[in-house]
């Protein structure tokens, strides 16, 4: 029969009572747990790659790491590149890649993807983020092709020699909260939740470490919280203010030493059950939707750099191996107090001059008072010009530089 017979055929035969029943939508419900694609046919493709590579990561990687790797996949990959076999891939393939996430709305949880957009419109901050996701993407399926080329599904490495990231200027946090903020969440937690994120803003901890927290690991060794490894993250100490030693010590009353610190409001360990509870209380409290719980760490952070903390400890309390991290993400925040050891600091070097300083003391005065010093976020803030690093040893394909080159150009001044 033609095809168009056996189409209409197929959708009688769907509409059947037997078949209606049993149907569901094409769309994956609930949490994304595999790649969503059918690894048939004698073509190696793209998708089968990919499902293999996450089968592969199920197993070596974390849970949250492989789930991120899904979401990736699932939602810019799948839908335009799984059936492309994957000895033909190639630079091509990769530029028609970048414009699509260029293009592509984030989603946010389980909602329904958002209309494509044209690059064209996109601002500074929308272009960098769609930089960074297109750079995981490319980390992703070159992982993958390798995978691939390894076990001999491939005989060219073409298709993972032509995936290569593009530079992304690194951009400083500016997602995390004031105090008056903090409380304004805060009533919109729940009793558990609000537990969870107090613990976050005392020690500038992960979700998943303070899940892991005993009551064995506060105030053993030391004024604070013994902090297990955790991802990547070696163990480490984190000192508490008295006020938030005080908050865990209430935490670990009438419990054994073995015993979780914080459970959620079903009595269980925190795992990811959180995150939902988290995002309906940013929205309830009236907050930036782009809020989530790892910002809380972002806030803990900035209010010490805020407060003139050294950027060393601010790095030994977050367990990063050095301050270049906290340099590059909360440096922009230490620009007050910059200010106020500069003010302060400098020896008299002109009699002359300093004499001038003198005759214009009021004025100078007036001037430091009149600055916009509370809005903190963009105080002394310029205007680099570029998102392209000044050193990059990022070297993609012409036709993927073109495309961002051209969304860059497109920005307004």
């Amino acid at each position: 029969m033609s095809f168009r017979i056996a189409l209409a055929r197929a959708l009688e035969w769907f509409d059947t009572g037997g078949i209606e029943g049993s149907t569901h939508s094409g769309r994956a419900l609930g949490r994304t747990k595999e790649v969503n694609f059918c690894p048939i046919g004698d073509v190696y493709t793209v998708g089968h790659a990919l499902r293999d590579y996450c089968e592969w990561t199920r197993i070596a990687r974390s849970s949250g790491g492989h789930y991120n790797n899904l979401v990736l996949i699932n939602y810019h990959v799948v839908p335009n590149f799984a059936n492309i076999p994957l000895e033909t891939f190639n630079a091509r393939h990769l530029r028609d890649l970048a414009i699509q996430v260029l293009e592509t709305q984030p989603r946010y949880g389980f909602e329904q993807s958002r209309k494509r957009v044209s690059w064209k419109t996109l601002t500074s901050d929308e272009l960098r983020r769609r930089k960074r996701t297109f750079n995981s993407l490319v980390t992703i399926l070159k992982m993958a092709f390798r995978h691939a080329w390894d076990n001999g599904q491939i005989e060219s490495e073409r298709p993972w020699r032509c995936l290569k990231r593009v530079s992304v200027y690194h951009s400083p946090r500016n997602i995390f909260l004031d105090r008056n903020e903090c409380a304004r969440l805060l009533e919109h937690c729940t009793p558990a939740l609000r537990d969870l994120v107090l613990a976050a803003l005392y020690s500038g901890c992960r979700a998943g470490e303070l899940g892991n927290l005993r009551v064995g690991d506060v105030g053993k060794e030391g004024y604070g919280l013994r902090v297990g490894a955790f991802k990547r993250s070696p163990a480490r100490f984190v000192f508490l203010p008295d006020e938030g030693m005080a908050f865990f010590l209430s935490l670990c009353e009438g419990k054994a030493s073995n015993d979780h610190v914080l459970l959620s409001d079903m009595g269980k360990i925190w795992r990811k059950q959180h995150s939902q509870l988290f995002r309906r209380a940013v929205a309830r409290a009236g907050l930036p939707r782009e809020l989530v719980f790892h910002s809380l760490r972002h806030t803990y952070a900035s209010d010490l750099v805020k407060a003139g903390v050294s950027l060393d400890s601010v790095a030994k309390q977050l367990g990063h191996a050095n301050i270049l991290t906290v340099v590059n993400t909360y440096g922009h925040l230490a620009e007050q107090v910059r200010e106020a050891q500069i003010r302060g600091s400098f020896s008299p070097l002109d009699p002359h001059q300093d004499a001038e300083r003198l005759r214009r003391q009021e004025q100078l005065d007036e001037l430091w008072s009149t600055l916009p010093r509370d809005d903190w976020r963009a105080y002394a803030k310029v205007d680099r010009g570029t998102h392209i690093p000044q050193r990059s040893f990022a070297r993609p394909a012409m036709e993927v530089l073109e495309v961002f080159d051209h969304a860059e150009r497109s920005i307004d001044p």
